[in-house]
């Protein structure tokens, strides 16, 4: 998928498709009788928890999707296959879900920790889309065709904008007040040390040769300064 530009309108239009569907589900379950409804079906306890967490979960499930959306269709410049697409979909639907269930049905009222995750999710998306944009502003520019762009946010990490999901998703999961949460952030910084940095740095190192060795070897290649 690196290397190959494509408008890719089908496969992202899926994409965002089934992440609106999480939204909707996330809408109805919180504020549409679907957590009683759900309890009901079930046979187990998924009653509606505090509601101020219930809005800002859902507000949070909205941010993300506009993100999404202007990521796919304006930052985004390489082709997106249908099987990323159904994978990316899925894997946003199942964390909505998880978060819904996890934080909409906490009864403990909105803390100090709410308050860190919204900071945490505030941070995160500014830093993966002011990253992305910063990066494409300056691609655009005729004279930085065939280059390698290190500078803006991406001076400090080499994927700072999987860094920012990571710390967008670890706010949001805070948000849930639930521990069980942590585990998406968990799992989503496994995949981008162990897959995502190695297969994208791989594909870096044969494009732009000496070059990205040097911004390797300078350069934290996840967390800033750490890692």
């Amino acid at each position: 998928m690196y290397g190959e530009y494509d408008k890719s309108i089908g496969p992202k239009a899926l994409s965002a498709i089934i992440h609106a569907a999480a939204l909707w589900l996330v809408y109805w379950l919180f504020f549409q009788g679907g957590l009683v409804a759900l309890s009901l079906w079930t046979g187990r306890s998924f009653l509606p928890g505090a509601f101020p967490r219930r809005v800002l979960l859902f507000s949070c499930a909205v941010v993300c999707f506009l993100r999404f959306v202007f990521r796919c269709f304006y930052l985004m410049r390489r082709a997106m296959r249908w099987g990323e697409a159904v994978g990316i979909g899925f894997f946003v639907f199942l964390v909505h879900l998880y978060f819904a269930l996890l934080g909409g049905t906490n009864p403990r009222r909105l803390g100090v920790a709410a308050g860190f995750g919204v900071l945490f999710f505030a941070a995160g998306s500014y830093l993966n889309t002011a990253s992305e944009y910063d990066r494409l502003r300056w691609k655009q520019d005729p004279e930085h065709q065939g280059r390698l762009y290190t500078e803006g946010l991406f001076r400090y990490s080499r994927h700072m904008n999987y860094f920012g999901d990571e710390v967008l998703f670890t706010g949001y999961a805070i948000v849930t007040a639930s521990p069980w949460a942590l585990l998406v952030p968990a799992f989503m910084a496994l995949s981008f040390s162990f897959a995502n940095i190695p297969a994208l740095d791989r594909y870096l190192a044969r494009k732009y040769a000496e070059d990205f060795e040097i911004y390797a070897a300078s350069t934290k290649k996840f967390i800033p300064f750490v890692y």
